[in-house]
């Protein structure tokens, strides 16, 4: 375990808190190995009936830890640290909820379209900076946004990696609800635990059904991305905007607009 993640069981909810504020809870190889973990555990454990995600300190995460992406002296494949939190967070059986404050950022942003119900705080603000750190989306967003948000919509947000406030993605139809910073966390819970409180295998059987009409769209779209994604993240282009990232030096993209949150 790690103290950059913290567990504790309310009422049959797991509530996991990415617990990284000083660095806007953006995630490293060592949080995405607990995560799935947990992740994987809970889903096998009879008590916990429901995942509620949430951050630390004001955020909900700036996505991965940008020295991750960095190449070392092997510059070969590998996997990303992330994929076994992917695949955790695809397989899980039981509703997952996200409470939404501050940034949410890269994978912070794609996990949501993998949960049942995301409330978001007023203060929210959805980003998904792909292109502009010379990446392609992950976490099966290039197939599930346009379902979610539209064609036109999820183009947008991933080309132009614009950042989207709590409201435009309630309309558009990624968040459920939006609620006062004071309130948002309190609501998150009560949804989660209404979730597991409701009959549990009803509850996992349509959970399941509605899951499978894009089982095969997410699995497909997924290992997809991460091939891409790999491809890119090697490149000169993509090194050199990390470095610069590193170093908080100006980088010729949109992406320097707001250097802390531009993790993915």
């Amino acid at each position: 375990m790690t103290a950059d993640v913290l567990f504790h069981l309310d009422d049959g909810v797991l509530v996991v808190t990415f617990n990284r504020p000083a660095k806007k809870n953006a995630f490293t190889a060592q949080m995405y190995a607990v995560l799935a973990d947990a992740l994987t555990e809970a889903d096998r454990r009879d008590d916990v009936r429901a995942v509620l995600l949430q951050g630390e300190g004001g955020n909900f995460t700036s996505g991965n830890d940008i020295s991750l992406f960095v190449n070392g002296q092997d510059t070969e494949h590998k996997e990303s640290p992330a994929a076994p939190f992917l695949q955790a967070v695809i397989a899980f059986r039981k509703p997952m909820v996200a409470c939404v404050c501050g940034h949410a950022v890269g994978i912070g942003a794609t996990v949501l379209l993998h949960c049942d119900y995301v409330v978001a705080s007023d203060d929210a603000r959805i980003r998904f900076p792909f292109v502009d750190l010379g990446l392609c989306p992950e976490f099966a967003s290039t197939a599930l946004l346009q379902q979610v948000v539209g064609r036109n919509k999820a183009t947008e947000w991933l080309l132009l990696a614009t950042t989207v406030p709590a409201a435009e993605a309630h309309r558009a139809g990624l968040v459920n609800r939006v609620m006062p910073l004071e309130t948002v966390a309190a609501e998150a819970l009560s949804i989660a635990r209404c979730l597991a409180a409701k009959p549990r295998q009803a509850l996992m059987a349509t959970r399941g059904l509605v899951h499978e009409a894009t089982e095969a769209l997410v699995t497909d779209s997924l290992q997809r991305e991460l091939v891409v994604f790999d491809t890119l993240r090697r490149s000169p282009q993509a090194q050199e905007i990390f470095r610069r990232f590193l170093q908080r030096a100006p980088v010729r993209t949109a992406a320097s607009a707001e250097p802390e949150a531009d993790a993915s």
